[in-house]
């Protein structure tokens, strides 16, 4: 996803590793959804679009088709998930990952593709785009895997996964704490949480010591406080407090339609 002319990514390296090292490990298989993905780190997006009410089914269909495009035909498309903001209507957060910038490239110029940009072109926004691109950071290699999700979710309802999309300003001097701390954070909920489905994040691909984080949640806010209740959370609140940031955190909530990544699972 991107909007107006297709954007010039250009792609600074998440120290220590870089975009190249990040996809020479074997590539996925087109049937990669939002629960099972490649064991190395992963280009990201997390975008938020402010649309004209006047315009939401045109968008909402534009970006099905979209997101139908790029699940089915992009071996290099790892996830493609999108959900309206919880309290304010018309406002859509999205959340993207490629094996590489080169699976993003590769996004960029197909069909589904371009007919979002006429669609982005046609004055849709009732403010300007937020598109920020990351790389992952390799920490959250710890997750359990695409089994112990399917395991989880086996009964639950796949039409509502809990997300967060963050952004954090760090103090410079503060970086190595707060790497340390959102990893152990990481950590402590991929490797012991059954409601966790997703904790990861990086470092703005443009601004030093900015950070993005997508976190999600099987049973809607009640998985995201169950987070909030254990040991490593309040560790890291702790961590926290200790007035590591540079500015406020930028936080959206959103739930998740999974029909289309449903899919993608059960065929694979």
């Amino acid at each position: 996803l991107s909007v107006g002319p297709t954007a010039t990514v250009r792609v600074r390296a998440l120290s220590p590793l870089s975009v190249r090292s990040a996809v020479r490990v074997r590539a996925p298989s087109p049937r990669l959804s939002i629960l099972e993905r490649p064991d190395t780190p992963l280009f990201c997006l997390n975008v938020c679009l402010r649309i004209k009410p006047t315009c939401r089914e045109e968008f909402l269909e534009c970006i099905r088709q979209n997101q139908k495009g790029t699940l089915s035909s992009e071996p290099l498309a790892v996830t493609y998930a999108y959900g309206e903001d919880e309290t304010t209507p018309d406002t859509w957060h999205f959340f993207e990952q490629y094996v590489g910038r080169e699976g993003f490239e590769a996004h960029t110029q197909t069909p589904h593709f371009a007919a979002w940009e006429a669609f982005a072109a046609s004055d849709p926004f009732s403010a300007p785009p937020e598109v920020k691109f990351f790389v992952e950071d390799s920490a959250s290699t710890v997750c359990s895997g695409a089994a112990a999700v399917r395991a989880v979710l086996a009964a639950g309802d796949w039409t509502k996964l809990f997300c967060l999309d963050v952004e954090m300003a760090v103090k410079p001097e503060a970086r190595e704490g707060f790497l340390e701390a959102l990893r152990a954070d990481q950590s402590g909920a991929l490797s012991s949480e059954p409601l966790a489905v997703s904790y990861l994040f990086g470092e703005d691909n443009e601004r030093p010591n900015v950070f993005h984080m997508f976190e999600a949640y099987s049973g809607g806010r009640e998985g995201f406080a169950q987070h909030a209740k254990t040991p490593h959370y309040a560790k890291w609140a702790e961590f926290k407090g200790t007035e590591p940031f540079a500015a406020p955190a930028k936080v959206g909530y959103y739930v998740v339609d999974l029909d289309g990544h449903q899919e993608r699972l059960q065929t694979g």
